[in-house]
């Protein structure tokens, strides 16, 4: 019976909820509860069914608080009614559970490890590469237990929050002065100059030439007519 135990040797009391559910095909047994002790050792856990003493259940804990779940072997040790349709509150040691289990227990439990634990714990690159910013990774502190000198807190620190809007700054944009834009335009007309001189050397060019200069010729002509004689237009089967 768990209570019948002595606190000393039961695991560790929970401050934030964890969430255990424990399956056994053989047994059919099927069950969710909620964990109120835990560590690498064990669990207690109130369950809604009665669970045989002596069973095996392949055991998932659910520890939403750190984004983080765990799972092996758990042998049910024993069971104590709760009263009133309140479930069972059972005691399990684990049996069969991983390194990588026992790690994010121990970080739940308070980011330390158990004593006998000495697998080192897995890098994270992102995580390694913001510590390298000024203001941001995770923060070592003292004491055994990760590397670079004891647990991590993975919050993202900031200098200072802003309290406005702070845009990226525009490119300037660049403005000719007037003697450059003198020097530009007298370089274009001297190298359209040039063109011209060079197609007139060419027999159809020089025709071509003479072409265009009469379309343009013919067009000014016009032009200046019907400015001279706008008073005088007259539609067709006008009277």
């Amino acid at each position: 019976m768990a209570e019948a135990l002595n606190a000393s040797e039961l695991p560790t009391v929970l401050a934030l909820p964890v969430l255990v559910s424990g399956r056994n095909a053989e047994h059919k047994v099927d069950v969710k509860g909620q964990a109120t002790r835990l560590d690498e050792t064990g669990f207690v856990a109130n369950f809604p069914d009665p669970i045989p003493d002596g069973t095996i259940l392949f055991t998932t804990i659910d520890m939403r608080n750190i984004n983080a779940m765990a799972r092996g072997l758990a042998k049910v040790k024993s069971q104590t009614p709760m009263g009133e349709n309140a479930g069972y509150q059972t005691y399990a040691d684990f049996i069969d559970l991983n390194d990588d289990g026992k790690q994010k227990i121990a970080k739940m439990l308070g980011g330390g490890r158990s004593e006998g634990f000495t697998q080192a714990p897995t890098r994270n690159f992102a995580v390694d590469q913001l510590g390298t910013l000024p203001g941001m990774g995770p923060l070592r502190t003292g004491g055994p237990g990760n590397y670079g000198g004891g647990p991590a807190n993975y919050q993202v620190t900031q200098e200072g929050r802003r309290s406005y809007f702070e845009p990226a700054p525009l490119r300037a944009v660049a403005h000719p002065t007037a003697s450059t834009k003198f020097w530009n335009s007298l370089g274009v007309t001297a190298y359209i100059a040039a063109l011209l001189i060079v197609v007139a050397l060419f027999p159809q060019g020089r025709a071509f030439e003479l072409m265009v200069l009469h379309k343009i010729a013919y067009v000014f002509e016009r032009m200046w007519y019907w400015a001279n004689h706008i008073g005088n237009v007259q539609l067709y089967n006008n009277t």
